[in-house]
């Protein structure tokens, strides 16, 4: 049965003391490009936010990775997170954000979760209800590694040319996926990514 998860508490004194510690006052330059397009940078995003879940890649079970990014001229938004096991009590689950845009630089927040059924909406507050939603660090790495050339391939695939950017990249435990807007029309194209993690899928 389908399990989602949504969040359920914002914790407020946590994102305050995050936003401070993650470099808010020396932010760089406004992102350009979703987190993960250049060789190593979602993965190192990642242990960002699992430094900050404290936690690390040899511990940390996944339910969701997500990855975005809104093309607004001179003030772009780039947006991580990830959804996990809370490191101190593997009957939680938890998200961390992390968002980068004009007005709001590098700010990272935590989150509670709720997991339920998709079907009744009943609560599943248990490691043993929703353990079949989770997956490991090990379990993406072909993802994490290939990246940069899912964003390459999805781009010419679009046919969008001068006009496309990568909106979207999540993982979870059934694959990965990968989306391509036009910076001028609504419009997108979503991929997914192959099961052996070399290639994006082209639609027939």
């Amino acid at each position: 049965m389908k399990r989602d998860l949504f969040k359920s508490m914002l914790v407020v004194s946590a994102s305050a003391a995050l936003a401070v510690s993650c470099g808010t006052f020396n932010p760089g330059p406004i992102p350009e490009t979703i987190v993960g397009d250049a060789p190593g940078e979602l993965r190192a995003k990642l242990c960002d936010l699992m430094d900050v879940a404290g936690t690390d890649s040899t511990k940390v079970e996944f339910a969701e990775i997500t990855t975005t990014f809104i093309y607004r001229p001179n003030d772009n938004n780039a947006h991580a997170h990830i959804q996990i096991v809370s490191p101190k009590d593997k009957n939680k689950m938890e998200q961390l954000d992390w968002n980068d845009m004009k007005e709001r630089r590098n700010h990272y927040e935590r989150y509670g979760l709720t997991v339920s059924t998709r079907v009744d909406s009943d609560l599943i507050d248990t490691y043993e209800g929703y353990k079949d939603m989770l997956f490991t660090y090990d379990d993406i790495r072909k993802y994490l590694d290939n990246l940069p050339s899912y964003c390459a391939e999805a781009i010419e695939a679009s046919g969008y040319k001068d006009d496309a950017y990568v909106s979207d990249f999540e993982i979870d435990v059934d694959g990965a996926s990968i989306s391509v807007k036009h910076k001028e029309a609504n419009i997108f194209k979503t991929y997914k990514i192959s099961s052996d993690g070399t290639h994006i899928v082209i639609p027939e």
